[in-house]
């Protein structure tokens, strides 16, 4: 894999202090990937002529088109922006994916998307960003539209919708699927009526930490779907000859607000030689030939033994798990995560709760706010347990949550800590990545100021 070890120039966005800060890219447009077309002139207003039209020159199966078109009329009773009005886009939608093929008219099929999702939705959310960019204009759904590029354009969530991952078309290369033992409808299920979501993709465009090679760039309409708990964003790679690194592959999530590392997830809809096609990346130098080959599945963090290949991916696809889609997705080896208490404890009195219980009021040292960083951007999936130290005499027992793992947004914020004896202390920090991975990812103890507590 091209690997991104050595850092790129950037500036950064503070957070929350410097521990805290998302690594912002060079400037670029505000759509990098799905080129934004048009220009001051386009209107999100919806046009169920317009609508009609446009399926009449898309769709060239004259059933099909006559079916379309009902259905656009059933949308156009129901009012634009209505539950019926979107269920019916969506059904609409599911016609656009099944005549991919048939139909070669992408940019005719680009037009009819667009023009559906601003009858759809009324919400700017919902939009594409393109939508409401610098210089708005509709979004670019040609390459997923392209039976010939490697595209996706699927509709998840209905109960008619296919179960399956969806999947780049040509070598399902990567593809987002709900974790196992849940279905599309699981995740949907805090979003608005009809609970439905289309995913649609291209091979990512080259940028700064963006390799077109092992990146896809996905993207959901309603661009703020939220999915509950987390879909999996996966790439395929091959577990036992990886060549974006093993047991320190993670998924890198890359768009205009940051960088981030997405907790690890075995992408189980993924196997390599079977249902997808493992992509290798150019290497531009001798030290990032003789780095790749440095990669291994290795043992689990902080681990006796080392575990094996399929122990940690089986069948091998990489995976991270995320809330939203709408962004680049690729593999990056990650040495070492840094921790730092951004919010130190501070001092309380003696916490007086039971066993299993929390502290609170001036019992308790929190809010404790730990980060989760890799160059400067955060890294999820971290589970972090602070422990009370050098306190002279019989250790005190922590009361409250005293172990909690990181988000997309690499932070965990402890809130009911307290100590049960008088004295000075510190808090330590112990951590491991939740999914068995390689202890070739370092992540090093931190430890806080010190506090008191009194009796």
């Amino acid at each position: 894999m091209q690997m991104r070890m050595v850092a790129v120039a950037v500036c950064t966005l503070a957070v929350v202090g410097c521990s805290e800060r998302l690594t912002r890219l060079p400037e670029q447009p505000e759509t990098p990937t799905f080129a934004v077309q048009g220009g001051n002139t386009f209107s999100t207003s919806c046009s169920f002529n317009t609508a009609s039209q446009l399926a009449g020159s898309y769709f060239t199966n004259n059933d099909t088109t006559r079916v379309v078109r009902g259905l656009i009329g059933d949308m156009r009773s129901a009012g634009a922006g209505s539950v019926t009005a979107r269920n019916t886009g969506f059904d609409v939608l599911v016609h656009v994916s099944k005549n991919v093929a048939a139909n070669t008219d992408e940019q005719a099929g680009s037009a009819l998307v667009n023009e559906l999702i601003k009858c759809m939705f009324t919400d700017p959310n919902a939009w594409p960003a393109a939508y409401t960019a610098a210089v708005p204009g509709p979004e670019d759904f040609t390459v997923a539209l392209d039976a010939t590029l490697n595209g996706a354009f699927e509709v998840r969530g209905g109960t008619n919708d296919s179960p399956s991952a969806a999947r780049a078309r040509l070598d399902s290369y990567s593809a987002v699927a709900p974790p196992a033992g849940f279905l599309w409808s699981d995740l949907l299920t805090t979003n608005l009526a009809p609970k439905r979501v289309l995913l649609y993709g291209r091979p990512s465009v080259a940028q700064p930490g963006v390799n077109p090679n092992t990146f896809y760039n996905w993207r959901a309409v309603a661009r703020n779907t939220a999915f509950n708990p987390a879909v999996l964003v996966g790439v395929c790679i091959d577990a036992l000859s990886n060549n974006f690194g093993n047991g320190k592959a993670m998924v890198r999530r890359q768009d205009q607000a940051g960088v981030s590392y997405l907790p690890f997830a075995d992408a189980y809809f993924l196997d390599p030689g079977n249902n997808c096609t493992v992509h290798t990346a150019a290497l531009s130098s001798s030290w990032e030939h003789l780095a790749q080959g440095l990669f291994r599945i290795g043992a689990e963090l902080l681990g006796p033994r080392p575990l094996s290949a399929s122990a940690v991916m089986d069948p091998g696809g990489l995976g991270g798990s995320t809330g939203g889609i709408h962004t680049d997705y690729g593999p990056e080896s990650v040495d070492t995560v840094y921790l730092a208490i951004v919010t130190q404890p501070h001092d309380a009195r003696v916490c007086t709760a039971p066993a299993g219980s929390g502290c609170s009021g001036s019992q308790t040292i929190s809010p404790v706010k730990v980060t989760a960083i890799w160059h400067g951007s955060p890294v999820g999936g971290v589970r972090v347990t602070v422990t009370p130290v050098d306190n002279n005499g019989t250790p005190a027992e922590l009361r409250g949550t005293r172990t909690l793992t990181t988000g997309e947004d690499g932070i965990v914020t402890y809130a009911d800590l307290g100590l049960t004896k008088p004295g000075g202390y510190n808090l330590l920090t112990t951590a491991e990545l939740v999914v068995s991975r390689s202890s070739e990812i370092v992540i090093p103890h931190v430890t806080s100021t010190r506090f008191n507590i009194r009796p």
